[in-house]
């Protein structure tokens, strides 16, 4: 018998639970942030005043439910889900092809998501998400992303100068899939194809930043293990510098999105009051804003769900944006396990994020 003929295979059960693993961090990542968006959006237009005034001093840490007893998200996360459909249309189409070429399926899947807005139900070919009656509802969907799919679909070129967080906040299931095929897509991939989503809508470069930034966090958050608050920190900083030298960027704009993502970890680090940190970072109307908002209450609260996301919406500003972020990234570290039941249990159509993130994670996306 040669003892080391199996040498360096794995046996099915070591498959069968490294699928599993991952399967609960792509989950993890997606619903994480459905869960923060939902968390937020009952509060996106009010101030921190007016939180804890309804709320108490803790600010907001239990859903909102509507007459039905559920917790409705936003538009953050129908887009994500729109993101993910189209990615994994393309994916099919082109047999996991270049990136270049799973941008008009993701436009397509944007104009889709634009078609829902209008209210009035119609037969959207190529669209399993166009089946869902809770996604063809208006969830204060931006006035950005409205305008340049418009003008999409009207035949305007027109390139907007936008930094909203409406780009950044979409992008994540480009990370997760990236993180479930590593083998074909690598981290300059991930940034480039979550930069490029983003800028369907949304053209300047802090946008681009962003979003690249998030994808390659959330990548790198499911692809490692035991991530604390310095581990964290790596791959954050890994990502400013892939940044950095894959758009060969020294330019003012690069300068002042790598500051406010170090002052975010730095705040972070400190002692002081997290309510005052993130009035320091800003309101996340804006894109480099919220993923810093979203960054700090990571790396604050990083083994634990509820804190982080209860961090991450309790502010004067976009709410539900830095609660989805945050619970995307959160979500990649801890895995869908880690998401207390109270925040499952009367979130609207978990059945369908389970099964988009499972359609993220199989290495056949449908």
């Amino acid at each position: 018998m040669n003892a080391g003929g199996n040498k360096g295979r794995r046996s099915d059960r070591q498959v069968e639970m490294e699928y599993s693993r991952l399967q609960d961090k792509c989950r993890g990542a997606l619903v994480g942030g459905a869960v923060g968006d939902a968390l937020g959006y009952a509060v996106e237009f009010d101030s921190l005043e007016e939180i804890i005034e309804r709320f108490g001093e803790k600010g907001i840490t239990r859903y909102v439910t509507d007459a039905c007893g559920m917790a409705r998200f936003s538009d953050d996360t129908q887009m994500s889900l729109f993101t993910q459909e189209g990615l994994c249309n393309g994916i099919i189409a082109t047999e996991f092809g270049m990136i270049e070429e799973l941008m008009p399926y993701i436009e397509k899947s944007y104009l889709d998501w634009l078609t829902t807005q209008r209210g009035t139900q119609e037969d959207l070919p190529d669209s399993r998400l166009s089946h869902v009656d809770e996604l063809w509802v208006a969830r204060a969907p931006g006035i950005t992303c409205l305008n340049a799919l418009e003008n999409i679909r009207a035949g305007i070129n027109h390139r907007n100068d936008s930094k909203g967080c409406g780009g950044v906040m979409r992008v994540a299931p480009v990370g997760i899939f990236c993180a479930a095929h590593s083998d074909l897509y690598d981290y300059e991939d991930t940034a480039r194809l979550a930069g490029m989503a983003a800028e369907i809508t949304h053209h300047h470069r802090m946008s681009t930043y962003a979003s690249a930034l998030l994808a390659t966090t959330v990548r790198d958050c499911i692809g490692k293990s035991n991530i604390r608050r310095l581990e964290f920190e790596w791959i954050v900083e890994g990502g400013l510098i892939m940044l950095k030298k894959y758009y060969d960027d020294e330019s003012k704009i690069m300068a002042e999105f790598s500051a406010i993502i170090h002052r975010a970890m730095s705040l972070a680090k400190s002692d002081i009051p997290e309510r005052d940190a993130i009035r320091k970072l800003g309101q996340g109307w804006i894109a480099e804003e919220a993923l810093a908002i979203a960054i700090f209450s990571v790396m604050r609260h990083v083994g634990d769900f509820e804190k982080c996301v209860v961090c991450a919406v309790n502010h004067d500003g976009d709410s539900d944006s830095t609660g989805a972020i945050a619970g995307n990234i959160i979500g990649a570290i801890l895995g869908y396990s880690a998401i207390p039941s109270y925040f499952l249990d009367n979130l609207e159509i978990l059945h369908v994020l389970e099964s988009v993130a499972d359609e993220l994670c199989d290495a056949d996306p449908i």
